[in-house]
């Protein structure tokens, strides 16, 4: 039987083999698609791939490197693929090294060392703070900063007491020490303090900081006496409180810091340190019950949406399932219909939608949600040997652009 030439799949997408082209068809205009396709979120598989996780057995793919095997607690070696030809530079250009080698299992202090000693030469995590001045001296020329579109937050289970309680929400974001926070993140060249959901530079981003000893533009000192009043009014001072971390040594240590500040708010509070392998996916799981959890959030692309749609809308609460990307479980029915008239207005009129995204961006945060802490910078240390090191703010080194010496 001859395959036709063009397939259609449930009217939403038409291939043509002859003309080279794929397209989609939408049932509404979408300000953000092109941006959507970009990121490595969903991808064209072949017909035959599995519609559930395929683990360790690889699925073809089309770019310049191919999987040659993986270990998800060893390693993951990745090699060239012999069927590539670069069509485009720009849009996907051939690589360097011949292979790649992601080693999985070391400490981020262990890591460190590894690429100081030239064993490695890059590392996914940050380095920990207790690090920084050994790596600003002794390595300085092997470091590079670069801002990042992204926040540390504290997500507060909105349906879990007692941070279902809004003045509980509220009273733990006037409470927070943020400056303290940075000092254990590695000091404010690394981090600058947060109230807001959009970071700084971002779309639609205006100052705005309303859980502050002074509130207005900026974050300028913790109000205590502000927070114990909020607790107080919602009478849940003496309720056991467990903060869920990932057991990297900056996380943990936020975790502390957390548990330092509901402690003195009147509440019984305990820190689970969990792997950083499944500490996201845990946290997401309402199974678990988890009341707060220290968490980071960085960009996709550069629309407010991302930030604001993504983590805090009703449609991405799941209730029971792994992939809820929405921590706290906010949902407000009025806010989701001003995401929706935000939508369809950046696609007419695209100040209107920047504008419509700001106030969104205010009322999310009026709301409290989470504690946003801070928004972080980016801290790459790579060993002595490694050569034209790039960097991308949306997804960090290209290792495949790089060679080592």
């Amino acid at each position: 039987m001859k395959t036709p030439a063009t397939c259609t799949l449930d009217g939403g997408l038409s291939v043509d083999d002859a003309a080279g082209t794929i397209t989609f068809n939408l049932v509404q205009p979408d300000a953000e698609f092109l941006q959507k396709i970009a990121i490595p979120h969903a991808a064209i598989l072949p017909a035959g791939a599995p519609l559930k996780d395929s683990g360790t057995d690889q699925i073809p793919g089309t770019g310049p490197y191919m999987i040659a095997s993986y270990d998800p607690n060893k390693l993951m070696k990745i090699v060239r693929n012999p069927h590539f030809k670069e069509w485009s530079k720009e849009a996907q250009p051939a690589g360097y090294p011949d292979e790649i080698d992601y080693e999985f299992g070391l400490t981020d202090e262990a890591a460190v060392t590894a690429v100081e000693n030239g064993q490695a030469d890059w590392m996914f995590d940050p380095p920990p703070p207790d690090r920084l001045g050994e790596l600003g001296t002794k390595y300085a020329k092997q470091v590079t900063v670069h801002p990042l579109m992204a926040m540390w937050y504290a997500p507060m289970n909105n349906n879990l007491a007692p941070f279902n309680d809004i003045r509980v929400r509220q009273a733990v974001n006037f409470a927070i020490d943020r400056a303290a926070i940075i000092k254990l993140f590695g000091g404010s060249n690394l981090a600058q303090p947060a109230c807001q959901i959009l970071p700084p530079g971002f779309p639609s981003f205006a100052p705005y900081c309303p859980f502050t000893a002074n509130p207005g533009e900026k974050w300028s000192a913790p109000d205590m006496d502000k927070a114990k009043q909020l607790v107080a009014e919602s009478g849940t001072a003496g309720q056991e409180v467990t903060i869920i971390t990932e057991d990297s040594s900056v996380s943990k240590s936020i975790g502390v810091y957390l548990q330092d500040v509901l402690n003195q708010l009147g509440y019984k509070t305990s820190v689970k340190p969990i792997s950083q392998n499944i500490q996201f996916t845990y946290i997401q799981n309402t199974n678990n019950k988890v009341q707060i959890s220290v968490s980071q959030w960085f960009q996709d692309y550069p629309a407010p949406s991302n930030f604001l749609e993504v983590l805090f809308s009703c449609a991405s609460f799941t209730p029971g399932s792994d992939a809820s990307v929405n921590i706290s479980g906010f949902c407000d029915k009025s806010i989701d219909a001003s995401m929706a008239e935000a939508e369809t207005a950046t696609i007419a009129d695209p100040a209107k939608g920047a504008t419509l995204w700001t106030a969104i961006d205010k009322a999310v945060t009026d709301k409290a949600p989470v504690a946003v802490l801070f928004t972080p910078k980016r801290v790459d240390v790579v060993s002595s040997r490694l050569k034209n090191f790039t960097f991308s703010p949306q997804f960090y080194w290209i290792v495949s652009q790089s060679w080592v010496e």
